[in-house]
């Protein structure tokens, strides 16, 4: 490390970046810099985290802020732009979907995940829901019959889509004179996201009434199935409280360097999802974890109105507030309840909750650790299996082969390790040769230090036999061990052994592996149908004269698949190609039949 000038730093508040190798290792704010950047070179750490962080040191920067608050804003951004090692960020967090209903001429409905896609200016936003997200948006059309299509409503089509025969879109693609009552399901979807069913239910019984006196029974039974489903629909809401109420109890944990997150969202009054997750600290250095967590997890997630904070943190009341406010842009109140009341009730059940959630999460990783060991002493293992590799090939006659890795760590799935291996060996169904390609593929770039613990194939002694002879010809055998799975009898296989070892069909030490093959295998299916589907594709419309990739991917946009494009009306194929280039088509589409 360079040597600092302590002297030269200032005492206002600001933001610090330490550095090693000129990247940036971690961020941090400070009320006083010159005191906070001192502090970590003039005592000794007891936190083994911290000290390693200080070995690392090679350069600060900083950057001087007018408040703490300034400080704490800075730092979070710089934070997700540089993602430092020693920082917490939550990467792991899992981003929960939200229904959107877009603001344009006859509104779509949609599901989103990335919280990148939040922006008010083009759509509202319901959630997250933790589950049940796709079957609500699926009631949602079935009731108010709201679109989810991509059709340019400024245009006008020749027909509706399929949807519109079975009930659940209005067709507006195509009957622009609904714009009245497709407007008025939109608002009555938006008060039936909100929670406000009882004014929504109030109302549509006033039109059910109204249609049924004027003897409009056909309209008056649209009225009646939407109350019918909502109300339905209704029942799955717990703990009502007051409307009007929109909050968060945003509760967190850490034990054995896990943080554990739970957060109940309220939601005009009612509890409609609880977010739970948590994650290995590994190497991140935190000064205050309350604010890096609220910071991180907001920098994710919708800010509500209210958010009730556990009292412990009560003296990071006005920084924290502060902080929201700004990413908010607007007024937020925060709570830190300490005596009886309705929300000091809601805080019991999130600590219940957390409770529950960090028992479960030991407890299963407890019963892995014991599936773990078992595999290592039965099978005599040379290491402890913390990481796992396992390898499949999917392909239909040598056709589009792909070989596909999952990964476990500790025994659970670690889905951001996969892999996949598109082969390039044969074009010839050769199993044996695809997996060879593919464990050379992975292995060969790899230092010692970097290998597994365990290999896992799918497939017997065959499979097996390639396993050796790839990892012997790069010198690497002795580093791991190499067992299969057969699927038949679901018999274990161990490199060097020619009986099979057989598990309880209940054994947590089977189920370990067989969680990984069937991962391996989706994996790899999902990824080889991606392939085939791409070659199916070119072969169809690359062959007309006239389509290049342009005209191919409007095509594809406008009408998702080659047989619905094959099926289209010459009408709609000249929204997209020229009338020449559209008769091709037509005339590919009638050959076909």
């Amino acid at each position: 490390m360079k040597k600092i000038n302590f002297d030269e730093i200032p005492e206002n508040p600001g933001v610090y970046l330490m550095k090693k190798d000129a990247r940036i290792i971690y961020i941090g704010k400070a009320k006083n810099l010159k005191k906070r950047v001192s502090s970590y070179f003039v005592k000794e750490h007891s936190d083994e985290k911290t000290r390693e962080l200080v070995k690392n040191i090679e350069d600060i920067e900083y950057i001087i802020c007018n408040s703490e608050l300034d400080a704490l804003i800075l730092e979070n951004n710089l934070i997700k732009k540089h993602k430092p090692k020693y920082n917490i960020n939550l990467k792991d967090h899992k981003t929960y979907p939200y229904i959107k209903i877009s603001k344009e001429e006859f509104p779509k409905i949609s599901i989103v995940r990335s919280t990148k896609a939040l922006d008010s200016k083009n759509g509202e936003y319901f959630g997250p829901y933790p589950s049940g997200a796709y079957h609500l948006l699926r009631n949602i059309m079935k009731i108010f019959k709201i679109r989810d299509c991509n059709r340019d409503m400024d245009k006008e089509y020749r027909k509706p889509c399929l949807k519109y025969y079975m009930g659940i879109c209005m067709g507006p693609c195509v009957y622009k004179d609904v714009e009245q009552e497709y407007s008025q399901n939109v608002q009555d979807a938006k008060k039936f996201l909100k929670g406000d069913t009882a004014d929504l239910l109030r109302e549509l019984k006033e039109k059910m009434e109204k249609y049924s006196q004027e003897m409009d029974f056909e309209r008056a039974i649209v009225y009646r199935e939407q109350i019918n489903e909502i109300e339905k629909a209704v029942k799955n809401q717990v703990t009502e409280k007051a409307s009007d109420i929109n909050e968060d109890l945003f509760l967190f944990g850490v034990e054995a360097d896990t943080l554990f997150i739970c957060v109940l969202n309220v939601r005009e009054g009612k509890i409609i999802s609880k977010v739970s997750s948590n994650m290995k600290l590994e190497d991140s250095v935190t000064e205050n974890i309350f604010e890096d967590v609220v910071t991180a997890f907001y920098s994710k997630n919708t800010i509500p109105k209210n958010i009730i904070f556990d009292s412990k943190y009560s003296s990071d009341e006005e920084l924290i507030k502060g902080w929201l406010i700004k990413n908010a842009g607007k007024n937020i109140n925060v709570y830190f309840p300490s005596i009886k009341s309705r929300r000091m009730e809601l805080l019991n059940m999130g600590h219940l909750n957390l409770k529950k959630d960090m028992d479960s999460y030991f407890i299963q990783k407890h019963i892995l650790e014991q599936g773990l060991i078992k595999l290592h002493d039965i099978l005599d293992l040379k290491k402890y299996p913390r990481r796992i590799e396992c390898f499949d090939i999917s392909n239909i006659q040598g056709k589009d082969a792909v070989a596909s890795m999952s990964v476990a760590i500790e025994g659970r799935l670690s889905k951001k390790n996969y892999r996949k291996f598109r082969i390039r060996v044969k074009d010839t169904p050769d199993d044996f040769a695809m997996m060879e390609e593919a464990l050379e593929r992975r292995y060969s770039k790899l230092n010692e230090w970097e290998l597994p613990d365990l290999i896992l194939v799918d497939g017997g002694l065959g499979q097996l036999g390639v396993a050796e002879k790839v990892l012997k010809k790069l010198k690497k055998e002795k580093f791991l061990d190499i067992i299969s799975i057969a699927k038949r009898e679901e018999e274990i296989f161990k490199l060097g052994e020619s009986v099979p070892y057989i598990f309880d069909s209940g054994d947590e030490s089977l189920k370990i592996l067989q969680r990984l093959r069937d991962e391996a295998h989706r994996f790899g299916v999902t990824y080889h149908r991606k392939l085939r589907s791409k070659r199916v594709i070119k072969s169809e419309l690359d062959n007309i004269p006239g389509i290049g990739p342009k005209r191919k991917e409007a095509l594809l946009k406008r009408f998702k698949s080659v047989k619905m494009v094959k099926s289209a009306s010459l009408e709609e194929l000249k929204e997209c190609v020229p009338e020449d280039v559209a008769k091709k088509i037509k005339k590919l589409g009638e050959e076909d039949d």
